[in-house]
Formats: structure tokens, C-alpha cells, sequence
């Protein structure tokens, strides 16, 4: 089990109902994604202390999950607040690249301003959302918006497979690692390689022994849910 579920299934909301969650998620959600800067930052402040207290979370844990969605978040802003052009006029701080001229100005500012807060709201709300909401529930939320079957069983399955991706890969690196696999580039590199070949004949022959047990028990095309 993924150490975000353990949390979803061990939460202080767990026994409320799933739909009530998934309103209050789109509630907060809207309001991060046309609200004002202010509003934007106070949900984002309320919300982290929110999820720490709901889901019994340490902020030390909850901050090494904002770390990789941060990671994109900060290339995406750069891109917004740099911009180019060939009259350095506009700029409050620019420098020249042959003709033309790289710099940030009010608009530029002002947009990546706009996108960081709406950003960390949405993320504060989307994880309380995960971390509150277990998968179990979040099927239950689906059919009750009359999300169409087949959606709901791929989701089903692909949640399925994630774990087996995962318990495979760490199996597989882990054996490498014994073997001193990762020691070196060259190794690393050749190692990663056979490690993606494995992990993929692997989950291929789960995906196979999973047909298999299905046809067994007579399956229809169907998963009842």
C-alpha cells in the first residue's frame, strides 16, 4: 500500500461521507481558481494546517510531497516571468542577448504572481482531497455522478497496477543494487536499461496470470462495482 493511502484509509474524516468531501474539494477548488491573490493565500494557509490536523500527518512529510509539484511549478513561473523582446523599455530589469533582450516586467510579475497562488491553493486543496479520500470512496463518488462504467474500471485497474509497478521495480532494483548495479554511470545506465526490460516482461506476465484468473471465474466484460 502506497503511503498516501495509508493515510486516506487512517484519517479523522474517514467514517464522513464521501460526497460531502467531494463538495467541499470542489468548493475550494473554484474559489483557488477564481478567487484573488488574497483569497488564494489564505486558503493555502488554511488548508495545510487542515490537512495536517485531519490526517495526522507530520508538515515535515507533507512538505517533501509538495517538493516534486513544486519542482514544475518553478520552471513553469520562470517561463511566465521572463519574456523577450527587442525594446529593453518595457522591462524593470533586463539583460541584452545580441538584439534582443531577456527581463521580467510589471505583467510578467503580476502573471506569475497569479499563477503561483492560484497553483499552491489548488495543490492544498487537491491533497486534502487525496489524503481524506480513499479509493474505495472515491468509486462510490464516480457512480454517484454517473461517471460511465468503463471510466470506473479503468481507474479501478490502473490503480491496481501501480502497485504492482511499483513492488516489481523495487524488487528489481534492489536486487541490482546487491549487485552494486548503480555504481558508477556506466553501470547505472545499463542497469536502468535492464531494469525498464524486466519491470516491463514482468507486468506483462501479471497483466496475463490477471486474464487468466478472470476467465476463470467467467468473467463478462464486466466489473461489477
Amino acid at each position: 500500500m502506497l503511503t498516501i493511502d495509508k493515510y486516506a484509509y487512517q484519517n479523522r474524516w474517514i467514517a464522513f461521507s464521501p460526497s460531502l468531501k467531494a463538495l467541499f474539494y470542489v468548493a475550494i477548488l473554484i474559489l483557488a481558481l477564481t478567487g484573488p491573490v488574497l483569497v488564494q493565500a489564505i486558503l493555502f494557509l488554511c488548508m495545510v494546517p487542515l490537512t495536517l490536523y485531519v490526517v495526522k500527518i507530520h508538515l515535515k512529510q507533507y512538505l517533501k510531497w509538495l517538493l516534486l509539484p513544486f519542482s514544475f511549478l518553478l520552471f513553469s513561473l520562470l517561463s511566465i516571468l521572463i519574456s523577450i523582446s527587442k525594446d529593453p523599455s518595457s522591462f524593470l530589469a533586463s539583460i541584452s542577448i545580441g538584439s534582443f533582450y531577456l527581463g521580467i516586467s510589471d505583467v510578467t510579475i503580476t502573471t506569475a504572481t497569479q499563477v503561483f497562488f492560484r497553483s499552491i491553493a489548488c495543490l492544498a486543496a487537491t491533497y486534502f482531497f487525496v489524503l481524506t479520500v480513499p479509493v474505495v470512496q472515491l468509486t462510490k463518488v464516480m457512480k454517484q455522478i454517473f461517471i460511465p462504467k468503463v471510466l470506473i474500471e479503468l481507474t479501478i485497474l490502473i490503480y491496481r497496477f501501480i502497485f504492482i509497478f511499483l513492488e516489481e521495480s523495487a524488487a528489481i532494483r534492489k536486487a541490482q543494487s546487491l549487485r552494486f548495479g548503480y555504481h558508477g554511470i556506466k553501470n547505472s545506465y545499463r542497469s536502468f536499461g535492464m531494469l525498464v526490460n524486466t519491470l516491463f516482461n514482468r507486468v506483462m506476465k501479471r497483466y496475463n496470470e490477471m486474464v487468466i484468473t478472470l476467465d476463470v471465474k467467467l468473467y463478462q466484460g464486466e466489473f461489477h462495482i
